[in-house]
């Protein structure tokens, strides 16, 4: 989305472009820098290891040539004239300018080192030389659904089956699915007690205004090597330390500032700084961000929340 909306905004003032121009598409040009700006975006963003640079290129070469035709059509039909999508494109101007800020203080700071990745990675096996793939069918319904009676179904039951059987005689809306989770990506607690319930046992989760009502139908071993690993630790440790520097930036700059609240928002504790809100956040190797689970419980297993 970043990308999209900074290139709406932007593209105006690119129209002048310099270099060899290496496409055309309907009279507008696509100049070599421009290719090589894409190139080096779509090589952060990679997940796994790197692809050859050829492959890279031509699909950067497609993405910018997708994006301008659609630029093009978007401009056509006036959608740049939307107040609500200027406003959009004002946020995300200052967020890049912020961020290209937050770089240039965490320019001097050391790349993670191969004894500090390392050091990660062994910390961490859960994620890593130990993951596993928990396999988990699961009942959805809504959170106001789950009741004792359904507890007790799920407690008395042998499989997910006997409780969609039951959720039907009642007319209760469910939807079914099968779903993977690794260890990388739920909390060390719930991977271990999942593990010790083994296969074929019924448990809840939360998820946010929904419940599920699970069976983990398999686990099994999903290692990741120490190489296939690196990378991704590499970029978590790079945007910790963006965050850490963050935070002390902003810190610094609002013991510095004149901070006068006109209409004040909810209150928050003095010196409190919401992670999430800054401009780098760091997610570690492996977790899902998508996807918030609040607790979990264990249908027939006492104090587990």
């Amino acid at each position: 989305m970043l990308l999209t909306v900074m290139n709406l905004s932007a593209c105006d003032d690119q129209k002048k472009k310099t270099g060899q121009v290496v496409a055309r598409i309907n009279g507008e040009e696509i100049s070599a820098p421009q290719l090589e700006a894409e190139l080096q975006y779509a090589k952060r963003l990679q997940q796994n290891g790197s692809a050859p640079r050829q492959t890279m290129r031509e699909q950067a070469m497609e993405a910018l040539i997708d994006r301008q035709l659609l630029l093009d059509e978007a401009l056509r039909n006036k959608i740049d004239r939307d107040p609500a999508l200027i406003q959009i494109i004002e946020r995300f101007k200052t967020q890049a300018i912020v961020q290209a800020y937050l770089e240039s203080k965490a320019g001097n700071q050391e790349q993670p080192g191969k004894a500090e990745i390392e050091s990660y990675f062994h910390a961490h096996p859960e994620m890593f030389a130990r993951r596993k793939v928990f396999e988990v069918e699961q009942l959805i319904i809504a959170d106001q659904d789950f009741s004792a009676a359904l507890k007790a179904v799920m407690d008395s039951s042998k499989s997910l089956n006997q409780v969609a059987a039951w959720l039907r005689q009642r007319k209760i809306a469910h939807a079914q699915r099968q779903y993977s989770y690794s260890s990388a990506e739920l909390p060390p607690e719930v991977g271990s007690r999942l593990q010790a319930l083994g296969r074929n046992r019924l448990f809840v989760m939360k998820d946010g205004q929904r419940d599920l009502l699970c069976a983990l139908t398999e686990l099994r071993d999903s290692p990741v090597a120490p190489d296939a690993a690196e990378p991704q630790i590499e970029r978590y440790l790079v945007n910790k330390k963006m965050q850490e520097t963050a935070i002390a930036e902003i810190t610094r700059l609002r013991a510095a500032a004149k901070l006068e609240y006109i209409e004040k928002p909810g209150e928050k504790p003095a010196g409190d700084i919401d992670g999430n809100a800054l401009p780098v956040t760091a997610t570690s190797p492996g977790k899902q961000q998508a996807v918030v689970r609040r607790s979990i419980e264990v249908s027939g297993v006492a104090g587990l929340k």
